[in-house]
């Protein structure tokens, strides 16, 4: 009896093992057999260059790489390998492309259904419900060559579902902040709004065709000679900056450095200055990332490209006319507004797979379809710059400080150094591994950091020096006195409060100078954003302001008890735009042993206050501290991080009622209200 269609499979397998662009074709065959087969684990055999990107894919619930089970000749263990997907308990697998290694894994993996190409002799062995597809007469698309065999295990339900489901590329903040940065560093990126700018990708891949270098140059030439060279700028909406034409951004990794600097030695001055370059030191990811904020993409037939098609970025993308290497088969799926370039398989340099000349024909028409893009995405962001300007002016403003009968004069904003008239306060105990973020955050803003150290027994009093930091060592008196004993140490105008595992981001730091420099009798609080799990929760524990920069003459002081303590001063308070990135936790065992530890530090507090222990509430409030974080938060919202942090919520909330109703019995827990956090 046939197992096709295949009905409620609990495990599918879909293989593909090759590179990097051949892996991003592929995403569309993993979502659309997620969204066949919703209740199945959906899980992705690749190889070790797309493991990062399987991991970055919804529909993919498990990645198995086949690298793993290799030696260092490259030499696949299938016995090992077999053994892996066996316990897996697959029902199907699918493998895209095949290979005697892959076709016996099909067999050796135990799945009763197995489906693939039927191209070489074994493959028609293995693969019992295999496909005769034709792949070299390049016919159709490879993604659509690879969605013929997620089909066929059921084409009715195929057809009920949509067809191919299209699925984006996920990244953390973490992959993406590497791209902000340098965005932001560039003058192309202001708070959360980048400027639009063209990316480019010089670097020819598997594809074995693209532009020399010195066509790179006559192309960013021409574009640059419309540009900030010439004057020429975009009219943009009333408020709003004029855009010039174009920025544009070339994008390498470090083995690739050298030809990027051939390539702008080909360049003028001019055109050199108008040109960001980004060397990614990173993952794959945080070039995922950057190419997410492009307006749009340049570049051969490679895996970065086709990461750009993923993302539905508008691109010109360079083909071979060798029928395996052309546009019909590997086109940027799904990607509606790909502009593709077949250069002549005869005229490429057999050792480079570069072209050398162009007609200006050509040149012309890639040069104007660029710009074209670039003027609509730049006169939308020109709006989208005129509708805050037009948003900040309707906030009614206060009296200008000078204009103010009362007014006292306003603070200096710098010193002599250039940096604002800043102390940043910290007190630490051991956190010789999260201080160095935090101090490097704050190095060019700071004339002066002041750190009490609470007897730390690790190297954070080497590293806090190792910023210049002025360090004093105390024992822990509680967090109230221990940062009041901040206070008499700072010199400067301002004081700026920080823990040791906070980071500010640089929306924040540019407010906080700017604040400095108004001079107002203000004091400023900002929001504190988490860091937990991989992720910055975004609605758990959130909005979390907290009041750090006040002015000295303000007479701030440290008030509470024994946990939560607060900043006060006698100026009144503002808010500042960005936030402070908050690496509260190192791991959830920390995060746990800290729930238990604060728990005890609230009842301590209760205890003082005289408050009585109640059922009701060991009850009802973990319930209710859940609900409020999950739900009334949206923390639902953050994934798993946003439910563990809920969890820890209904935890503490339990035990600060269960540690009051324990000591009303006069029984005495360990407990140190004095002990530092670690």
């Amino acid at each position: 009896m046939s197992l096709l269609p295949l009905k409620a499979p609990r495990a599918i397998l879909i293989a593909r093992t090759d590179k990097i662009g051949d892996f991003v074709v592929s995403i569309p065959s993993y979502a659309t057999a997620k969204a066949m087969y919703p209740q199945a684990k959906i899980i992705a055999l690749v190889s070790r260059a797309n493991r990062i990107l399987a991991e970055h894919v919804a529909a993919i619930d498990e990645c198995v790489c086949l690298d793993d089970f290799a030696d260092a000749s490259g030499e696949v263990d299938v016995a090992a390998a077999a053994a892996k997907l066996k316990s897996l308990q697959l029902d199907a697998f699918v493998a895209l492309v095949s290979n005697n290694t892959i076709s016996r894994l099909a067999v050796a993996s135990g799945a009763a259904v197995r489906v693939g190409p039927r191209s070489k002799p074994l493959s028609f062995v293995h693969y019992n419900y295999g496909l005769r597809q034709k792949r070299s007469q390049c016919i159709k698309s490879e993604a659509a060559y690879n969605l013929e065999l997620i089909a066929h295990l059921d084409p009715l339900r195929y057809a009920e579902v949509g067809g191919a489901q299209l699925q984006r590329l996920t990244y953390a903040p973490e992959d993406a902040a590497p791209a902000d940065a340098f965005l932001r560093e560039q003058g192309l990126m202001t708070g959360d709004v980048v400027t639009p700018f063209i990316l480019i990708n010089p670097f020819t891949g598997g594809s074995g065709a693209n532009l020399s270098s010195e066509l790179y140059a006559v192309l960013i030439a021409h574009l640059l000679r419309q540009g900030p060279e010439h004057g020429a700028t975009l009219a943009p909406s009333a408020g709003a900056a004029p855009v010039a034409l174009p920025a544009v951004v070339l994008m390498a990794v470090p083995s690739q450095q050298d030809k990027v600097e051939q390539l702008l030695a080909q360049l003028s001055e001019q055109q050199r200055a108008a040109v960001h370059v980004f060397i990614n030191t990173g993952s794959l990811m945080v070039a995922t990332a950057l190419v997410d904020r492009c307006t749009f993409f340049i570049g051969p037939s490679t895996g970065i490209t086709q990461i750009a098609g993923n993302l539905h970025k508008p691109a010109i993308c360079f083909y071979s006319s060798r029928l395996s290497n052309s546009h019909t088969r590997w086109a940027l799926y799904g990607d509606k507004d790909e502009i593709p370039v077949t250069l002549p398989l005869e005229e490429l340099d057999p050792v480079t797979k570069e072209i050398k000349f162009l007609p200006d024909e050509q040149m012309a028409k890639m040069v104007h379809q660029t710009l074209k893009w670039y003027e609509v995405a730049a006169q939308a962001w020109s709006e989208q710059v005129a509708e805050q300007v037009a948003a900040q002016e309707a906030v009614p403003l206060e009296l200008p400080l000078q204009e103010r009968p009362d007014a006292t004069p306003a603070v200096p904003a710098v010193v002599a150094s250039g940096k604002p008239s800043l102390t940043v306060a910290i007190i630490a105990h051991n956190e010789q591994d999260r201080l160095p973020k935090t101090l490097a955050a704050v190095a060019d803003i700071a004339s002066e950091i002041v750190l009490i150290n609470s007897c730390s027994t690790d190297n954070t009093v080497e590293v806090a020096r190792s910023f210049g930091a002025q360090v004093y060592t105390e024992e822990f008196k509680g967090y109230v006195e221990q940062k009041n004993s901040l206070i008499p140490k700072c010199t400067q105008d301002w004081i700026l409060f920080l823990d040791a595992d906070e980071v500010l981001n640089p929306e924040l730091k540019a407010a906080i100078v700017a604040a400095i420099a108004a001079g107002e009798p203000k004091a400023y609080e900002m929001n504190r954003l988490t860091f937990y799990l991989g992720k910055l929760l975004k609605h758990a524990w959130q909005p979390n302001y907290r009041l750090r920069l006040v002015r000295r003459a303000a007479n701030p002081k440290w008030v509470g008890e024994i946990v939560h303590e607060a900043l006060e001063c006698s100026d009144p308070v503002a808010r500042l735009p960005g936030y402070i990135v908050h690496y509260s936790y190192r791991d959830v065992n920390d995060h746990f042993e800290r729930t238990i530890r604060y728990a005890k530090m609230s009842a301590q507090s209760y205890i003082k206050r005289g408050k009585k222990p109640s059922l009701l509430k060991i009850i009802f409030s973990p319930i209710f501290s859940f609900i409020k974080l999950y739900f009334i938060k949206l923390g639902c919202l953050d994934g798993r991080a946003g439910y563990i942090a809920a969890q820890s919520a209904f935890i503490y909330t339990f035990l600060k009622y269960v540690f009051l109703w324990e000591a009303s019995l006069g029984l005495k827990s360990q407990f140190d209200e004095r002990a530092p956090k670690k």
